[in-house]
């Protein structure tokens, strides 16, 4: 009888448990995070076991394309909103909204939202977000002689000290990388700029605005108050301008005070931080990730039910404090951690700066289609206009003629 109650009182195996494939994009330095959520998930769905999956950022898109596209592609991926919006354009991702209820939907910040979506099609759920901030050399504006007063918060109040940085202190203000992956938009999106119609077929920024922006940055690039590079290199290159004294301002994500800290302890010590420079709209832009259930995912109810608990309040707030990122998630955000400032480090004021930015967000870029092609044709117009090649009109004109040409197709 001991042995037969015994017997009866043994917890009897899950039947028919579910496998979840669930793909993140470089996040295997996080591995004991993600798997401690994983673990956690899996006590409280003994019917469900992820499988996790980490790809290397260069190979993100390439792969998750083909897996996707496969018979048996993962049921979970973590992927940015351009790439999203591209599969789910080739009706190779769910809408989100068909899934989610409106509670559920009401525990992250609007914003996330808006980055991913197209019209009423939600392809992906918020994840972590960055929002750059302004990082300045003290040293040298010290030496051009560039008071507390006069600490810039907008790209107009930076060219009003630029001169005196080139002329007294001999550098140059920032490196802008203007012409990766369609950096001129941002400018335009920052002042206001629309960029598409609400249909999303017909380019929009042929305007005398645009033409300002634009020949703002030629202005910079002649009188040399920003490096030549500028219209042939990107962020990496930017960095290193910045890291070796060569330019007083550098926007750039929260993280990059900790790469200082570890690498250049002697910059960091002269370093200050602000708020993100912006525009006439007054609003700081930010970058997000998402989670994309792709649609011939064979389990889609229960890859959304993880992905919620992944991105829940408690679970973002344990990952921002490994990672210099954000949370999507509202309660997250408003945690102590984005808002008290305790040790007065630079990494700390860099964190907080950036968590209240989003409290004043910039209304994203839409997703469009074919974005690569779109963007190689904004770099192209910020080259020649810039290297005075056309005109400012001329070029954006031009622009938005290659543009139609795209989005009349989609």
């Amino acid at each position: 009888m001991v042995f037969f109650l015994t017997g009866c009182l043994k917890k009897q195996p899950v039947k028919d448990v579910k496998e979840i494939t669930f793909w993140t994009l470089q996040l295997s330095g996080f591995s004991d995070y993600i798997n401690e959520v994983i673990a956690e998930y899996e006590k409280l769905r003994p019917d469900i076991k992820i499988k996790w999956i980490d790809v290397p950022f260069s190979e993100g898109e390439k792969r998750a394309l083909a897996a996707v596209l496969s018979r048996n592609p993962p049921d979970l991926i973590n992927m940015n909103p351009d790439f999203s919006s591209t599969l789910a354009s080739k009706g190779a991702l769910i809408n989100i909204k068909n899934l989610i209820t409106k509670e559920q939907e009401e525990n992250y910040i609007e914003i996330g939202w808006q980055s991913l979506s197209i019209k009423d099609f939600v392809f992906g759920i918020p994840w972590y977000i960055t929002s750059a901030v302004t990082f300045y050399n003290t040293e040298i504006l010290e030496k051009a002689g560039i008071t507390k007063n006069e600490m810039p918060e907008t790209y107009a109040d930076l060219e009003k000290i630029s001169d005196r940085i080139r002329k007294n202190a001999g550098k140059y203000v920032l490196m802008p990388t203007l012409i990766e992956n369609g950096q001129m938009l941002k400018f335009f999106n920052k002042e206001d700029i629309a960029i598409v119609n609400d249909a999303h077929n017909l380019a929009v920024f042929n305007v005398p605005q645009a033409e300002e922006v634009l020949s703002f940055w030629k202005k910079f690039y002649t009188k040399e108050f920003i490096p030549a590079e500028s219209i042939t290199q990107g962020h990496r290159d930017a960095l290193g301008k910045f890291q070796s004294g060569e330019t007083a301002f550098i926007i750039a994500g929260a993280n990059f005070s900790k790469i200082i800290k570890e690498n250049s302890p002697q910059l960091y010590s002269k370093m200050g931080v602000s708020r993100q420079l912006t525009g006439l709209s007054g609003k700081a832009d930010f970058s997000i990730m998402n989670l994309a259930i792709p649609k011939k995912s064979r389990y889609q109810q229960e890859a959304l039910d993880f992905a919620l608990f992944l991105t829940n309040a408690e679970n973002q707030l344990k990952f921002c404090k490994l990672a210099p990122i954000l949370p999507s998630e509202k309660h997250a955000l408003t945690s102590d951690f984005f808002t008290q400032e305790i040790t007065g480090d630079l990494m700390e004021k860099s964190r907080i700066i950036s968590a209240k930015q989003l409290q004043n967000p910039l209304s994203p870029i839409p997703a469009l289609n074919n974005r690569k092609d779109l963007y190689e044709i904004i770099d192209f117009m910020t080259q020649e206009a810039i290297l005075g090649e056309k005109s400012s009109k001329a070029s954006i004109d031009n622009a938005v003629k290659e543009w139609n040409k795209i989005l009349s197709e989609n």
